[in-house]
């Protein structure tokens, strides 16, 4: 599995049935194998382990820093019995596309104009773009020289994006979407999206 995007930490949602009833669960990976996954299990959701026995088929979603890859997989080890482990095999991919997760996160946001940097706040952030609220009008399809701030202790994210579209019902909110950004600006990013996830998770549980 050399050169897998597949580290420990990722978010990994895994999509089964209940019965005519589908449903998914959020996991994260604790240790990647060559051919399998183990994942975490929430105690919160222990009502699902039975129907995550060893055999059982499902879907996987890898919420990798390059995309999201979706596996068809099997239940190597059931949560019912101790550890969670899936089995992992490239042959079973069924497609890699590139969408990022977003997170509410609320920031410094500045885009760049001739007549100096113009002062935005996000509303949304991920590894594709931002969402951002301004009075100031903007157009679709305009590009930007752009700066996000993730924290107070770190250098300013810089990239170049296109605003994709307006939101009708919020005047003032906008999506940039990046054109061009360093991937490892891109991975602090999605870094801090996980992070905000996990935290949020924590306080809902």
């Amino acid at each position: 599995m050399a050169l897998n995007p597949i580290k420990r930490g990722l978010k990994v949602q895994i999509e089964f049935e209940t019965g005519s009833k589908r449903n998914i669960l959020d996991t994260y990976i604790l240790e990647p194998d060559s051919d399998r996954l183990t994942l975490s299990f929430p105690d919160s959701k222990r009502e699902f382990a039975p129907y995550l026995r060893e055999g059982t088929e499902i879907k996987v979603f890898i919420y990798t820093f390059t995309g999201i890859m979706i596996i068809d997989s099997i239940v190597y080890d059931s949560p019912f019995d101790g550890k969670f482990i899936i089995e992992f095999n490239e042959q079973h991919q069924v497609i890699q596309r590139r969408k990022y997760l977003r997170m509410p996160y609320i920031t410094d946001f500045f885009l760049e104009k001739e007549d100096g940097n113009l002062k935005t706040e996000s509303v949304d952030i991920g590894g594709g773009g931002v969402r951002f609220i301004t009075d100031y009008p903007l157009k679709a399809s305009q590009n930007y020289r752009v700066q996000l701030r993730l924290s107070a202790y770190e250098p300013m994210i810089k990239a170049e994006g296109i605003i994709l579209k307006k939101n009708f019902y919020k005047p003032n909110e906008y999506v940039l979407e990046f054109m061009k950004i360093d991937e490892k600006e891109r991975d602090k990013i999605i870094q801090k999206c996980f992070g905000l996830e996990k935290t949020q998770n924590k306080t809902t549980m």
